[in-house]
């Protein structure tokens, strides 16, 4: 039952995933489990993976083994259970969530600057349209634009400010573990 001190979130896993926590109490996610998942794009959503296992434990404190952090969402229908994974209710302390706006979290794992305001993005595209950039990805793939890529990563810390305003279809949290008492039910994905 959700009250002021827990919140209700849905996240798409493996079986593997519970049977560790059916083991084990608790799954955390090491970095070499999304190199498997993401074989060569790795790359492109490990910048973002990078930046939110380096900045949100100011938020939340991050446990011993845990390398990244596993999404949620508050509406079930946007944990998406691809094949071989199944549905999973979750009651979480508060506590031990940062919540977001998967809009934003969307544009960091594009590599995309996150701006104050959309006038401030259309700003920094053209900026880097006239360097000859065609997209901020580039920033990422080759060392000539260490200005731009700093620029970008640091509009990411805009993520952590962003569920204040967020509405709820778009609200999506990062948790650094999966306990078994927070487990409410599985189910199988419709």
């Amino acid at each position: 039952m959700t009250n002021a001190e827990t919140i209700k979130l849905y996240t798409a896993q493996t079986q593997i995933v519970l049977d560790v926590i059916e083991r084990d109490g608790v799954s955390r996610v090491k970095r070499e489990y999304i190199q498997k998942k993401y074989g060569d794009e790795t790359w492109v959503f490990g910048q973002a993976y990078a930046f939110f296992a380096e900045h949100a434990p100011k938020y939340v404190s991050r446990p011993d083994g845990a390398e990244s952090g596993i999404w949620c969402f508050c509406d079930w229908r946007l944990a998406i259970a691809g094949a071989g994974c199944v549905l999973i209710e979750l009651e979480v302390p508060r506590d031990q969530v940062v919540l977001f706006d998967s809009r934003i979290w969307n544009r960091m794992l594009n590599l995309n600057y996150v701006g104050s305001s959309e006038k401030d993005e259309q700003a920094f595209e053209q900026r880097i349209a006239n360097m000859g950039l065609k997209s901020s990805a580039e920033a990422f793939s080759t060392a000539f634009y260490p200005t731009v890529k700093r620029e970008i990563l640091q509009s990411w810390q805009r993520l952590f400010d962003s569920a204040a305003n967020c509405p709820e279809k778009y609200l999506q949290a990062g948790l650094w573990e999966l306990r078994k008492e927070w487990i409410v039910s599985v189910r199988q994905p419709e």
